[in-house]
């Protein structure tokens, strides 16, 4: 049996990110097949007609041309998120080079949702079951962020297949201060505060409500979580493992540059580009690049106001693991942020 396709995911590709009735994507959802194909079964055939067209939601295929020249496609690519070599007749052979997961959609019937499309002027409701809808509400809130434009869309069906959902009862932690990080975690439903505690004061950070995450600083730079959060209400949350975040989620957001690179994005000044210290204030005065910006990293979402959007910050900390927490930040909000590559001085 294929695996469910989720309308959130399939709001990832084309055509269907054009299409801004929930009512359109649920009936590409109903039209439309999902196949689950097992490593080295053939998907089409070169010079076949075919009435369907095919997206790779995840896995990996080989496409062989006429001469047998294979491209590789993943769906963890970046170019996936168009529909695999939409010909008729087909002009490659497809094969499944691993278990992988397609969408495939008459394109009479896609024709006819474009142009429901274009006749459709609001935002009408679907007949989805009320339990959907709660997970179409926590997943495009999630997925409202700017992190998720950084994720290709193969990677971010592989999440949710990965995400495991937990209840809490009002009051309970779900992260204590000084615990040593294990999961990255989503607020399905209900709401947390988030508490900083120092001696014997305990400060108040901030309440999350549906569609917001955390728990993913522990897990970048491998030290005792900063925050103890608490459940307000009763609620569910869906987890993620330290491995499937570090694979899935973290690892297409950081991008690294050298100093040589830095210094020629801060002479091209269009965009203007900064360097942004994230280590405390004794630190970036004992050691510090010229005209560069200093925000510690436990400041850093306090201050984002500071920053200016339109620009670009290369984030450094003399090599440890604070920069790679504060890009994060940084391009989970919205700016574009790289991280300096430098060994430890």
């Amino acid at each position: 049996m294929a695996q469910e396709i989720k309308a959130e995911i399939l709001k990832l590709y084309a055509p269907f990110r054009e299409f801004k009735d929930p009512k359109i994507i649920h009936d590409a959802l109903e039209n439309g097949e999902s196949l689950s194909i097992s490593e080295g079964n053939i998907l089409f055939k070169r010079d076949t007609d075919d009435e369907y067209s095919y997206w790779l939601i995840s896995g990996s295929l080989d496409l062989l041309d006429v001469n047998y020249d294979v491209v590789i496609v993943n769906a963890t690519d970046d170019s996936t998120w168009r529909a695999v070599d939409d010909h008729s007749p087909h002009t490659v052979t497809s094969v499944s080079t691993s278990d992988s997961l397609i969408f495939k959609l008459k394109r009479s019937d896609l024709e006819l949702l474009k142009k429901a499309s274009l006749r459709s002027g609001n935002y009408m409701v679907s007949s989805l079951t009320e339990a959907n809808e709660m997970d179409s509400d926590w997943m495009s809130s999630m997925l409202s962020s700017p992190l998720f434009d950084f994720i290709p869309p193969g990677n971010i069906q592989e999440l949710f297949n990965r995400f495991e959902a937990v209840s809490y009862q009002e009051g309970e932690v779900v992260i204590q201060q000084g615990e040593v990080g294990d999961y990255f975690y989503v607020i399905q439903k209900g709401s947390t505060k988030v508490e900083y505690r120092t001696g014997e004061k305990s400060i108040m950070l901030a309440e999350l409500e549906q569609g917001a995450f955390f728990g993913e600083d522990a897990l970048i730079s491998n030290v005792p979580r900063n925050a103890t959060i608490t459940m307000i209400t009763d609620g569910v949350l869906m987890r993620l493992s330290e491995n499937d975040f570090a694979s899935l989620l973290y690892a297409p957001l950081i991008e690294k540059v050298d100093m040589p690179e830095a210094e020629q994005m801060i002479e091209a000044v269009d965009p203007p580009t900064w360097i942004l210290d994230v280590r405390t204030r004794q630190e970036f005065q004992e050691v510090m690049i010229e005209n560069s910006i200093n925000i510690p990293v436990l400041s850093l979402r306090q201050n984002l106001g500071k920053l200016d959007r339109e620009a670009i910050y290369v984030v450094r900390s003399a090599g440890d693991k604070r920069c790679e927490i504060a890009a994060h930040v940084l391009n989970g909000k919205g700016y574009t942020a790289y991280v300096l590559n430098e060994s430890t001085d």
